[in-house]
């Protein structure tokens, strides 16, 4: 079953995606935040480094949990599985399993890339300790992001608004404290700050990111079962 999804994701066809997406587009992203960071701190910043691996870590799983959902109702597996058991015990597992694999991987070759070049060990222990809430992040928001824009013309709508917004709301170069009250209420409806600031300093309310993450699992679940009624009642599905 595992086996399943992972053949189900592109960008593990060939060597050259694997680069991509599991060395290339975390070095791009992590090198363009440290070269901002040192626009103004005038020094180099390996807690930017650290913090930029959990929150690629946090976006591809999403990504993939998102992807994996939005594959299955191509292929209408997704209209097969509601109308038999929409709370398939089987079938999430493997969705959410494979998907925190592919974001452990990515933060497993990244952070030893990251010592490699010196960044503290610190900061290296802190990103694997965080690494089962990340992954639980990015699945749940994965879920919820596929839940919400299941009949929407664009499944991958809200996915790609959340890849493109999580390193805003996260906080990686300003705390979010010293934001503008509008985008500080924005951001706080967010779990992501909360491991970048136990990243930087070592201690942060995980709890209220936990409780976050949790409302979220909700709002999908939420949208989950609205959009599901017409499937069980009707067998109505745009795919």
């Amino acid at each position: 079953m595992i086996a399943t999804q992972f053949s189900a994701l592109p960008f593990l066809n060939n060597w050259r995606t694997k680069i991509i997406y599991f060395v290339l587009n975390p070095l791009i992203n992590m090198a363009l935040l440290v070269l901002i960071d040192m626009q103004y701190a005038n020094s180099f910043n390996w807690s930017i480094v650290a913090a930029s691996i959990a929150i690629d870590t946090t976006t591809l799983t999403m990504q993939t949990m998102n992807d994996l959902l939005v594959e299955d109702a191509s292929l209408r597996i997704d209209f097969e599985m509601i109308a038999k058991k929409p709370f398939s015990f089987r079938y999430w597992m493997s969705k959410c399993i494979t998907s925190a694999i592919i974001g452990t991987i990515l933060a497993i070759i990244n952070l030893v890339l990251a010592l490699c070049f010196g960044t503290p060990l610190y900061l290296i222990l802190r990103v694997v300790i965080l690494l089962p809430l990340l992954c639980l992040t990015g699945i749940i928001f994965g879920f919820t992001a596929w839940a919400i824009s299941w009949q929407m013309n664009d499944p991958y709508f809200l996915a790609n608004f959340f890849s493109a917004i999580i390193q805003l709301v996260a906080g990686i170069l300003v705390v979010i404290t010293a934001y503008p009250m509008w985008l500080k209420s924005i951001a706080l409806i967010f779990p992501f700050a909360s491991p970048v600031t136990f990243i930087k300093t070592g201690s942060a309310n995980l709890i209220a990111s936990i409780i976050i993450t949790l409302i979220w699992l909700l709002v999908g679940l939420i949208a989950y079962v609205i959009q599901i009624r017409p499937v069980l009642t009707k067998g109505k599905h745009r795919f």
